[in-house]
C-alpha cells in the first residue's frame, strides 16, 4: 500500500513539477528573461533525478537527446517561418531559445513516469503529438510566441510533434531495456 501511494506521489510530482516547468518557460519567453525558465528547469530536474534512482543513467541520457531533439525541431520551425520565438538570442534569431530547451528537458522528464501510461501505445503516442498546437497556441496566448501561416504551421508542428514524441519514446524503452 505505501509502495502504491509512493509511486502515485511521485507521478503526482512529476506531473505538478512539469506543469511549474511549462508555465515559468512560456512566460520566460513572454518577457525575454531565460533566468526564469532555467532555475524551476534546474530544480525540477534536480528533484526528478533525487526520485528517479532506477535508470538515473538512462533518464539523463533521454533528456539530453531529448534538448537536441528539441534545438533541431523548434529552431526548423523559426528557420521555416512557421513560429517567431520571443526571447531568441540576438546573434542566432532562428535558434531556439533557451525557455524552449528548458521545455523539452522537462517535458522528456515525464516520460517515464507522468505519460508511462503512453508507453507501448504508438498511435495514442502519435494522437498525443498531433495536439502540440494547442500549447503553441497557449504560449502565443501569454506572448511567448507567434505563430505565422496558421493552418500550415499547426499541420507542420503536430506532424514533427508526432514524430518526435514517437522516436522519444522509442529512444526511452530502448534505454530503459538496458
Amino acid at each position: 500500500m505505501i509502495n502504491y501511494i509512493l509511486s502515485k506521489s511521485n507521478i503526482m510530482i512529476n506531473y505538478v513539477g512539469f506543469t511549474i516547468v511549462w508555465f515559468s518557460c512560456v512566460y520566460s519567453g513572454a518577457k525575454g528573461d531565460p533566468i526564469i525558465a532555467l532555475i524551476p528547469t534546474f530544480i525540477f530536474l534536480l528533484l526528478h533525478f533525487l526520485i528517479v534512482t532506477d535508470h538515473l543513467k538512462e533518464e539523463i541520457q533521454l533528456i539530453v537527446i531529448s534538448i537536441i531533439f528539441g534545438l533541431i525541431v523548434d529552431s526548423s520551425f523559426s528557420i521555416l517561418g512557421f513560429v517567431k520565438y520571443n526571447g531568441t538570442l540576438d546573434f542566432a534569431p532562428n535558434l531556439a531559445p533557451l525557455w524552449i530547451v528548458c521545455m523539452w528537458a522537462g517535458f522528456t522528464a515525464q516520460i517515464n513516469h507522468a505519460m508511462k501510461f503512453l508507453i507501448g501505445r504508438y498511435p495514442l503516442i502519435c494522437f498525443y503529438g498531433l495536439l502540440a498546437p494547442l500549447a503553441y497556441i497557449a504560449g502565443e496566448g501569454i506572448g511567448a510566441a507567434v505563430v505565422t501561416n496558421t493552418y500550415l504551421s499547426y499541420g507542420f508542428i503536430s506532424i514533427s510533434w508526432s514524430i518526435s514524441l514517437l522516436s522519444l519514446f522509442k529512444i526511452s524503452e530502448y534505454l530503459m531495456s538496458k
